[in-house]
Parts: structure tokens; sequence; C-alpha cells
């Protein structure tokens, strides 16, 4: 008896070290969670089908949804034109449907989105399609990059904050989009201008920081293209400049002065962009700055 008793204490420990372990990676990997100022933008990505746009705000406690038409055509710096209802599929051939389409969705939008969930064809849409999606989430049955205490926190907001959908007739007023036959185009300097003032992150625009640019892509038009998406964000982008031909960079880099806001910036350089940790020194003073980018050639993946 004493045996079988020591046998259960052991299993019952490992149980409880598995199961410690496993809830301590979820929170490690929670992107909602922590950053609680801060707005939060999701895609949620039907296969084969179509793309909704969701984004939180903790300032205005209130949700914005915006459903893609499934035909809409997006031009991309990387890939040419493709219909968004085609970038799951495209993302799979390399085992990464999800992260490709959210990647390339915040791309054309200009905005960060980190959050992604992928679902199979559903009839609900709105609110309803939200709530099911993000329960699904903490029940451990979708493709996402959410953990289920963002779910839980993201559900929690979604019975408190006002919920307003975009309609698509909206989007063809505000000339955002266009019907050209039997298919939609957008025009990426209004939807720059519709987003701009509609998802505007105040959590990280109240913090004042200054972004200078060096385009040292060769890439003609990338550097703007980052400052319209860091714009957006909430980030005060002071210069816009183009790096000589003999100093075009392969790899993007990032530089900041100030060392204890480094993990702050992490977030977005190196979770959004996928950039390299930053280089901790002075920005040069001609640069007039907090916050230093060298753009280089694989941005261009990012659009």
């Amino acid at each position: 008896m004493k045996s079988f008793a020591w046998a259960t204490w052991v299993v019952c420990g490992m149980v409880l070290m598995i199961g410690g372990g496993l809830i301590y990676k979820a929170w490690q990997g929670n992107q909602v969670v922590g950053y609680s100022q801060y707005r939060f933008n999701m895609a949620l990505i039907e296969k084969d089908q179509g793309v909704s746009f969701v984004s939180f705000d903790p300032t205005e406690k209130s949700i914005l949804y915006l459903l893609f038409p499934s035909n809409l055509a997006i031009n991309s710096r990387s890939r040419g034109e493709y219909s968004i209802s085609s970038l799951y599929k495209l993302g799979s051939y390399n085992g990464s449907g999800g992260s490709f389409a959210r990647q390339k969705i915040q791309g054309f939008m200009r905005v960060p989105i980190p959050g992604y969930l992928v679902t199979n064809n559903s009839k609900l849409r709105g609110k309803s399609y939200l709530r099911m999606s993000l329960m699904k989430i903490i029940l451990g049955k979708m493709e996402t990059s959410l953990t289920r205490f963002d779910a839980i926190v993201l559900l929690t907001r979604l019975n408190k904050y006002s919920f307003r959908e975009i309609t698509e007739d909206e989007l063809v007023r505000a000339a955002v989009i266009e019907k050209k036959d039997d298919e939609y185009l957008y025009h990426s300097d209004r939807l720059q201008d519709y987003v701009g003032t509609r998802l505007f992150d105040w959590g990280i625009g109240e913090q004042g920081v200054s972004v200078a640019i060096l385009n040292a892509s060769g890439e003609n038009g990338l550097g703007s293209d980052m400052a319209d998406f860091l714009s957006n964000l909430g980030l005060d982008v002071v210069m816009v400049r183009s790096a000589p031909d003999d100093q075009v960079m392969d790899k993007s880099e990032w530089v900041m002065s100030e060392a204890s806001r480094v993990k702050e910036f992490s977030y977005i350089f190196c979770d959004l962009f996928g950039f390299a940790d930053p280089k901790v020194e002075e920005v040069p003073a001609e640069y007039r700055s907090q916050v230093l980018i060298r753009v280089g050639k694989d941005a261009k993946e990012l659009f």
C-alpha cells in the first residue's frame, strides 16, 4: 500500500509539473495580456473564403469589425496582385497559411495586426461570428496565434465594449474600394485616410515617440510604406530619407537610444516586423528622433 501511495504522489507531481509548464508556456505567449493599454488588432481568416479585420480599442472601449469582399484585389510588393480570399492558400504552401495572411493584411492596411485565427466556413458574421471564434480558442479548437488567456480577455471586452461593423457599402461610399466589373479594387491612398482616422492607437500616440526612417532597401516607396504604418500605429514619424545606392542593406535594423524602452518597442519591430534585436545607442543627431529604422530589402515581404 505504501508503494502504491508513493507512486500515486509521483504521478500527481508529474501531472502538476506538466500542467504548470503548459500554463506557463501559454502565459508567455500572450499578445493581449500585459498590453491592456494598447489597441489590439486581429484577422479572422476563413479558408478560401474571406477575411475579417477586428480592432479592440481600450481607450474608447469600442470594437471595430470590417469584413472585406472575398474578391477584393490586393497589390503586394513581394507577390504582385491577388485576391484577399487566396491569402491562406498562398501561405499554406510553406506551412504558414495563417501567419502569412496576417502579415499581408497588416501590410496592405498599414496597421499592426499581431493576432490571427483561422476558421472553417461559417454562416455567422459580425459579433456572433467573433464570439463563436473566441470561444473555440478557449476550447482549443482553432488555428491561431492567440492564447486561451488572450481569448478570455477579448471575449470579456466583446461583452463590455460597444460594437460597430463597417459595411461594404460604407467602404464604397468612402471610395476606399471600387467595384470594377466583377472585382473589387482598393485604393491604398484612400485606405490610409480612412484607417488613420479610425485606428489610431492613443496608448502609443500619447507617448510622443519620434521615429526617423532611412530607406536602405533600394525599393522606391518602401520607406513611405513604413512611415504610413508607424504613423497609423501612433508614432511620430519626423523624417523619411533614402540611403545612397552603395548603402543598400539586405536586413532591416533599428536603433533606439533609450535602453529602458527596448522591451516595449520590441513588440512592434521584432514581433510584428520580424526585425532582429535593436542597436542600443544614441541615434545620430541629424535624424532628430528617438528611434531610427534602416529599412532593408527584407521589409519588402511586409507589404
